[in-house]
């Protein structure tokens, strides 16, 4: 049964050195609590709010960043989820996740939702990935990454469900209007799915915003199994029992009755583009 611990952490904007500190505080504590996986918030090595200052601190991976993170997760024996922005190698910029472990780069995840809208600005720093979901097979399980405004999506977690993924790590940086939003969309997503939702937010005041916080874990019956404070940085430590999810799946056998003529329904009218209009576009955050 692997233990998962959820770093809240308050970043440092733009400061690797600091946030890298920041990373070994937490992951101390988690050793010290036996934790086999610790999962970081979005942007965590750098901070979340960079502006163009996110074209000089994108690193390509494996990269420096991601070198500290595995000599980290070497000297603590512990798995590392955490966030960074990556330069690819024809300078594009994705809002990426790195997962390593004892023995090194396991996998990356890139976002492939930006939102663009409001207070948000990702779309004009980052790239959209639009090629295939990866689900990471590791000792601590098989597991999925999800960032931030991709949990609105909930055909993302479906689809790292339906390729084996028993735990969804989701990296966050919501701010206190969005809350509402990710507190219901995290017991969504594990319902729907009926898997383990791990989501991890960041926390602080920048520029007059507040992060709220407030990481939790539910289990594949949407029950809430463990949550971070509002507001502070934290770390919570939690058991994750895998053979929960089949029995959940009995009481709740949703995957079964998936029907590919579901996902051709939704195909089509997406091509035909029947959701969009100009007037549709109000942005709501």
């Amino acid at each position: 049964m692997p233990r998962i611990a959820l770093a809240q952490i308050r970043n440092t904007p733009a400061s690797k050195k600091e946030n890298i500190k920041r990373i070994e505080k937490m992951l101390l504590k988690a050793a010290r609590g036996e934790s086999d996986l610790v999962i970081f918030p979005e942007l965590s090595v750098t901070g979340y709010l960079l502006k163009d200052l996110v074209y000089t601190l994108a690193e390509e991976i494996p990269g420096p960043s991601t070198a500290k993170l595995e000599s980290l997760a070497r000297d603590y024996g512990i798995y590392i989820i955490a966030g960074m922005p990556e330069r690819s190698k024809d300078y594009l910029i994705y809002n990426s996740a790195v997962l390593v472990g004892p023995d090194g780069l396991l996998g990356v995840y890139r976002k492939k939702h930006l939102p663009t809208y409001g207070l948000f600005e990702e779309g004009r720093y980052f790239k959209p990935w639009t090629g295939d979901m990866e689900v990471f097979e590791t000792p601590v399980g098989k597991i999925g990454v999800l960032i931030c405004f991709d949990l609105f999506f909930p055909e993302l977690a479906r689809t790292l469900t339906v390729k084996g993924a028993q735990i969804i790590a989701v990296l966050s940086a919501a701010p206190d209007i969005s809350r509402q939003f990710f507190e219901t969309f995290v017991h969504a997503r594990a319902l729907e799915n009926t898997v383990f939702i791990a989501y991890v937010n960041m926390v602080g005041f920048y520029d007059g915003i507040g992060f709220f916080g407030g990481s939790h874990v539910r289990g594949p019956l949407g029950q809430l199994l463990a949550r971070a404070k509002l507001y502070e940085e934290d770390l919570v430590i939690v058991d994750v029992d895998y053979s929960e999810i089949a029995r959940a799946r009995v009481v709740r056998p949703i995957l079964k009755d998936l029907r590919i003529d579901d996902v051709k329904c939704l195909y089509q009218a997406l091509s035909k583009k029947l959701f969009f209009s100009e007037q549709s576009h109000i942005s709501v955050f």
